[in-house]
């Protein structure tokens, strides 16, 4: 998913078909449509296209731009990062119909509070940066397998989900997705590492807000959009 900053920058993150009453919505992080930094409507990124399938070049189901995007006021005023860092965007049918019917798939999704805990599950994006990888270009679909572990198990109040893996920048948005082959769904989406003051990555934990209510209240709002 390619999109432009506030400042006029081409960037990208990953998303993911997400099922919708609309069939055109697609999920992802909300740093990758708002800075979060309280900026209010200059803080929304711009442009969006995204590009289902994409590999080298090549774009087998063609580009979708985007109808208006959502995150929750948590992330866009404070970028709350533990429970808020997700985002929804509705993109524009096209001629042949929408996402989903062309796609021929979109995501389930399971947001509940305070789970963390999903034996095989995985996560999936674009990365063009990893920890201890020199080998990522951002141009091939890549993923990781495992189970996701609560990220802070000490504290109560924090329900960030954490998965052992080693993709970085440009996979941010990418789906969690845990449930048996035929009924996969969203748990989390690739939101943040951890990373020393020189802003080097420290080890292979990704992680992704908790995906409950704020997650849910994102996506309801767009499935009445």
């Amino acid at each position: 998913m390619y999109f432009f900053t506030p400042e006029g920058k081409l960037n990208h993150c990953s998303a993911a078909s997400i099922v919708s009453a609309n069939k055109n919505t697609i999920w992802t992080a909300g740093h990758c449509v708002h800075r979060g930094d309280g900026s209010g409507d200059a803080g929304w990124n711009k442009h969006f296209l995204y590009v289902p399938g994409y590999s080298r070049g090549a774009e087998p189901l063609g580009e979708w731009t985007a109808a208006r995007q959502y995150a929750p006021t948590a992330w866009t005023q404070d970028g709350d990062a533990r429970e808020a860092d997700v985002a929804a965007i509705v993109l524009n049918p096209r001629l042949d119909g929408n996402l989903e019917d062309v796609v021929g798939f979109a995501l389930g999704y399971l947001f509940t509070e305070n789970r963390t805990d999903y034996t095989g599950a995985a996560v999936m994006g674009y990365p063009g940066e990893g920890y201890q990888r020199t080998d990522l270009d951002e141009e091939r679909l890549m993923y990781c397998a495992g189970d996701t572990a609560d990220a802070f198990p000490v504290n109560p109040f924090d329900d960030r989900i954490k998965f052992d893996c080693d993709m970085g920048g440009g996979a941010s948005g990418g789906p969690f997705v845990w449930g048996p082959q035929n009924d996969p769904r969203i748990v989390g989406a690739a939101s943040h590492v951890t990373v020393d003051d020189a802003q080097q990555r420290l080890t292979d934990d990704l992680f992704s807000s908790e995906h409950g209510s704020y997650a849910a209240a994102v996506i309801n709002t767009a499935n009445g959009a």
